[in-house]
């Protein structure tokens, strides 16, 4: 069975009278940037994909949101993104949390303790052939508790992610104050790969205004009814939200799979929305059952009906007694303290030469697929300028075509006319006359 939910409440040890520059954006870029990485505790370094607090990136929000109120209990935060996969972890790390299935510990010190936070893609985390060399795996869901202890011989436990409520504290923007001037946004970014709600928010804009934040909304092609704005900032979200009456979430097929519900689904409720989600599973697990579900277009209009005030705050008062970063770092210390103690008088900063090379063969393999991506995107660029270039060449020649054939029809015409005049009754009178008296 997994281990329990985090404990009610939300406060922590270490919480009181904290400063208001460690509440928002600056705490999360001074963890970012390693300015935190010491603590009595020890430090705790959270493998991701970025660094860059700006780059839209979940597992870094998930990362940082944990981090800063373990750093509160005294635990040293820093980040080891994905350019730093292929050198050694500092030996100072106490302990490691991998949040990308990719990520290859052959460089992570014998002593450093290994947590995997497997929070979406459950299959392939549980696939990884290197999976014991981790002490502990958390997963975000029941289902994906029960896969990954199939596959792993150590321990398993419940850890969904959670909600930063000194960020998102439903306080709405001072203009807007007891109103939702968004009927409806959804924050879903677009990857190239068609999602279950996009269609089905098409269906909905027939009927209710849309506004949709995300990344690459320039290769969507959506109803023009939706109001499309771009990526919003992480920081932005928390006004957005609590300007917002409704949050569409959509969740991709390996998270549905496994009812690994994602951020939006907490912070949505937890700015006082009320979010419509495309996943009823593991919503009991997390005392949201109540949140309104949809599977296609006119299930998300029907979820999507008149917004029920009672229901958001009861939602949201589940969200802040269950579901705070605050919470989930009281049983993230307890469990990094018994993982870090068993670790402890391991020797060595290597765990193996096979691992060692695995690590370094997966890095060498990422930096070929970027440069492939790269070339491929260049490639891409260069054709769409050529095909925009014949196209621009096309028009101009239809439009010169065009110029030449008006002109040419209108000589036409005006020699017809003139045909016409010279053979008429009135011209060959005129004609004669003009003889007569001598003026031709």
């Amino acid at each position: 069975m997994p281990a329990p939910l985090s404990p009610t409440g939300t406060e922590t040890p270490g919480t009181e009278a904290v400063h208001p520059d460690d509440r928002g954006a600056g705490l999360y870029r001074a963890l970012a940037a390693g300015d935190r990485r010491v603590g009595p505790r020890g430090t705790v370094a959270f493998a991701v994909s970025t660094a860059d607090v700006d780059s839209g990136a979940g597992d870094v929000y998930v990362a940082l949101g944990l981090g800063k109120y373990l750093e509160r209990l005294g635990w040293g935060v820093q980040l080891w993104p994905m350019e730093q996969w292929d050198t050694p972890v500092p030996e100072d790390v106490t302990v490691l949390v991998s949040m990308v299935e990719s990520f290859v510990p052959g460089l992570v010190p014998e002593h450093t303790a290994l947590v995997a936070w497997v929070r979406n893609w459950t299959d392939t985390w549980a696939d990884l052939p290197y999976l014991d060399e981790f002490d502990a795996v958390w997963a975000s869901s029941t289902r994906a508790v029960e896969r990954m202890a199939a596959k792993h011989r150590r321990r398993v436990s419940l850890m969904p992610i959670g909600v930063d409520l000194e960020l998102f504290d439903g306080t709405q923007p001072p203009q807007h104050q007891g109103t939702h001037p968004i009927d409806v946004v959804t924050t879903v970014n677009f990857w190239g790969a068609e999602r279950l709600g996009t269609a089905a928010i098409d269906v909905l804009a027939e009927s209710r205004d849309v506004v949709w934040y995300g990344a690459n909304r320039e290769h969507l092609v959506r109803s023009e009814r939706i109001d499309h704005r771009g990526i919003a900032s992480f920081f932005d979200l928390p006004a957005v939200y609590a300007s917002s009456a409704f949050v569409v979430d959509d969740l991709i097929p390996p998270a549905r799979k496994y009812a690994t519900h994602n951020s939006r689904l907490f912070e949505g409720l937890a700015s006082g929305a009320l979010v419509v989600t495309n996943c009823a599973d593991g919503l009991a697990d997390l005392g949201l059952e109540d949140v309104p579900t949809y599977h296609d277009g006119p299930s998300l209009v029907d979820a999507v009906g008149e917004r029920d005030d009672d229901l958001v705050a009861r939602l949201r008062a589940v969200v802040v007694e269950r579901h705070s970063y605050a919470a989930r770092a009281a049983v993230a210390d307890a469990a990094l303290t018994e993982i870090v103690a068993e670790r402890a008088g391991r020797p060595g900063a290597h765990r193996g030469a096979f691992l060692t090379w695995t690590t370094h063969l997966r890095e060498q393999l990422r930096r070929t697929e970027r440069e492939r991506d790269t070339h491929l995107s260049g490639v891409h660029d260069i054709n769409g300028r050529l095909i925009t270039a014949i196209e621009d060449a096309q028009r101009a020649a239809a439009a010169s075509d065009a110029t030449i054939r008006a002109l040419s029809e209108e000589r036409d015409r005006l020699a017809r006319r003139l045909d016409e005049v010279t053979r008429s009754r009135t011209f060959r009178l005129a004609e004669r006359i003009a003889r007569i008296t001598g003026r031709r």
